[in-house]
C-alpha cells in the first residue's frame, strides 16, 4: 500500500525544457459542465476491507466536513484505516490521511498523510498550488529509525488529491458511456485516473452506477505516461445511484490480490 517510486527536484530544471503538452491532456475532464449533483453533506462513510469478499482484512471510515475541523472557507475530509484481524498480524498497517480542498471548485489545497506498516511510517505533506504541485516525505524505518527526507515538484495543473478526486468524479452527469479523466496526485507520485461508467444496475439491492477505474504513472518531469504495476486491471467500483451518489463497493486486483471495501454504514452528520 505504501511502496511509490522516487525522485527528486529534477522537475525544477527539466518541465519546460523536454516536456511538451503531453496528447492526454485532451482527454482530461474540464470542471465546465458537471451535473446538477448536491454537495456531499457532512457525513461518515464506514468501509470493511476484505480479500476476496472472505477474508476480513480491515476498517476504513471517510468524514467529510467533521464538526471538529475548523477551517474556515475550506471543505475537509479525514480518513482513517488500519487492518484487522489475521491480514493484521501478517500486513499491520495504519493510514490516517488530511485533506483541505476549496468547495466551489473541489480544487485540493493540502494534504496531509501518515501511514505504518511494519517496516517503516511515511508522513507525506503536498502543498497545491496554482500550476504546481509540491510534496516533501520523510520515510522512518521502524527498526533502526533511520529517516530519509524527500522534496519534489510536479508542474502541471489541474492536479487532484484522493478526495477532491472523488467528489469531482461525482459530480459529472455520469450516465451510461460517460468517461471522466483527471491527474490525481494523492502522494510523491501524480496519476493518469481515467474512469469509465459501466452501467446502471443494482448492486447490494440498491440501484448503483457501475465504473472502470483504470491509472497510469505520469513521469514527473517528462509527462510520460507508464504502467500502474500494482493495479493489474480495471478497479470496479459502485455509487449509489441517487443523491448522495456515495461509494458503495470498491473491488480492485491489486498487487496482493482481490482487494474489496464495502460501505457498512453511511450516516449524516447534522449541520
Amino acid at each position: 500500500m505504501t511502496g511509490r517510486v522516487h525522485t527528486v527536484m529534477l522537475s525544477l530544471v527539466m518541465v519546460g525544457v523536454i516536456a511538451a503538452d503531453p496528447a492526454w491532456r485532451g482527454e482530461l475532464t474540464t470542471a465546465a459542465a458537471p451535473a446538477a449533483v448536491r454537495a456531499m453533506p457532512p457525513s461518515v462513510l464506514d468501509f470493511k476491507v476484505s480479500w476476496k469478499g472472505l477474508l476480513d482484512a480491515g476498517r476504513l471510515r471517510i468524514e467529510f466536513a467533521p464538526e471538529d475541523a475548523d477551517k474556515p472557507g475550506m471543505l475537509v475530509v479525514r480518513s482513517h484505516a488500519a487492518s484487522t484481524g489475521a491480514a493484521s498480524a501478517l500486513f499491520p498497517y495504519t493510514s490516517h490521511f488530511w485533506s483541505e480542498m476549496h468547495p466551489a471548485t473541489l480544487r485540493p489545497g493540502f494534504f496531509h498523510a501518515v501511514e505504518t506498516d511494519r517496516r517503516e511510517k511515511i508522513d507525506t505533506t503536498l502543498q497545491y498550488r496554482p500550476r504546481q504541485v509540491e510534496f516533501i516525505e520523510t520515510s522512518e524505518d521502524l527498526k533502526d529509525r533511520k529517516t530519509v527526507r524527500e522534496h519534489g515538484v510536479f508542474r502541471f495543473e489541474p492536479v487532484y488529491d484522493i478526495f477532491s478526486a472523488m467528489l469531482f468524479v461525482r459530480g459529472q452527469k455520469l450516465a451510461p458511456g460517460d468517461r471522466v479523466t483527471l491527474v490525481v496526485q494523492p502522494f510523491k507520485t501524480p496519476y493518469l485516473v481515467r474512469v469509465r461508467v459501466a452501467a446502471r444496475e443494482r448492486h447490494m439491492g440498491r440501484p448503483a452506477l457501475r465504473l472502470a477505474v483504470a491509472m497510469r504513472k505520469i513521469d514527473r518531469d517528462t509527462l510520460e505516461l507508464r504502467p500502474y504495476r500494482k493495479l493489474r486491471r480495471e478497479a470496479t467500483l459502485w455509487l449509489s445511484d441517487d443523491a448522495d451518489r456515495v461509494p458503495l463497493e470498491l473491488r480492485a486486483a491489486v498487487f496482493i490480490g482481490d482487494v474489496r471495501a464495502v460501505l457498512t454504514d453511511f450516516r449524516k452528520l447534522q449541520p
